[in-house]
């Protein structure tokens, strides 16, 4: 198994475990997540948005599985895998970099379409995460399953 593959999986068994902090190690300074947001997050912005969801899903799930590297150039490793976010929502919660919330509690399951994240991994860090979109997926898809129609802040 690559080093890039390695540390991808790490950074996703950290988000499964709620692991914030351990997930933040794996991630450089200047990372940027796009794709499931309706604007990229830097570092600190997607970490704060993981957690969020947490205070409202505490049982949510990536459903992580799929790892592969595609390609390796002199950017770095490309690894692409396959996410499917699931949870319920027991608690309010909200989410200050997109501007949403507070989201009263639902008590609403979720279950998003398959996506699939790719990786950029530099030097044994992920440089960047960018979710290609399917329909019902991403922020908005969550908020809908939800019965919420919240405008994002773009």
């Amino acid at each position: 198994m690559s080093i890039a593959i390695e540390t991808v999986i790490v950074f996703m068994e950290a988000l499964e475990l709620k692991d914030y902090e351990r997930a933040a190690s794996n991630l450089a300074d200047s990372m940027f997540f796009s794709g499931f947001t309706p604007k990229p997050l830097p570092k600190d912005q997607f970490i704060a948005v993981m957690s969020g969801l947490t205070e409202g899903f505490p049982d949510l799930s990536y459903m992580f599985h799929g790892a592969k590297e595609v390609d390796n150039t002199s950017e770095g490793a490309s690894v692409t895998g396959t996410v499917h976010i699931t949870g319920t929502q027991t608690d309010s919660f909200q989410l200050p970099p997109l501007g949403i919330g507070p989201v009263p509690q639902t008590a609403q399951s979720i279950s998003l379409p398959e996506e699939t994240w790719d990786y950029l991994v530099r030097e044994g860090m992920i440089a960047s995460i960018r979710v290609d979109h399917v329909p019902g997926g991403d922020m908005e898809g969550l908020l809908n399953q939800l019965g919420i129609d919240y405008p994002i802040v773009q």
